[in-house]
């Protein structure tokens, strides 16, 4: 995605608050099954799963998943995003509020394949 999509300046603004808080937003299933072993937990098995923003996969579970991801991420951005913005990063309501908005549009447009693995 090119740098000023909305969507991944939102990510890369959440990434930011997150470091800043010391508490990192990327956990990868590598991750979490290391910390997994680490808790005691023996024979872990990470699975990953494609999840779509937006019903665009021509693949009717995925296109299913990504209508509903959608839908989850029009609240989701602004839930996420305002007070991690204001508080953390000091940016102005008005400033933070465009980037949810702006990472809202940019995941609904049909022309980005925007995806993450869970």
């Amino acid at each position: 995605m090119p740098e000023n999509h909305g969507a991944k300046r939102f990510m890369d603004l959440l990434c930011s608050a997150m470091q800043k808080l010391g508490r990192p937003a990327y956990v990868t299933g590598e991750s979490l099954k290391e910390n997994l072993e680490k808790a005691g937990f023996v024979d872990v098995k990470v699975l990953g799963y494609k999840q779509p923003f937006g019903p665009w996969p021509k693949e009717k579970r995925l296109k299913h998943v990504g209508a509903m991801a959608i839908m989850s991420a029009e609240t989701g951005y602004h839930s996420y995003g305002m007070q991690l913005f204001t508080k953390v990063l000091g940016m102005s309501t008005e400033e933070a509020e465009k980037a949810c908005r702006d990472a809202i549009a940019a995941t609904k447009n049909k022309n980005y394949h925007v995806y993450n693995y869970l």
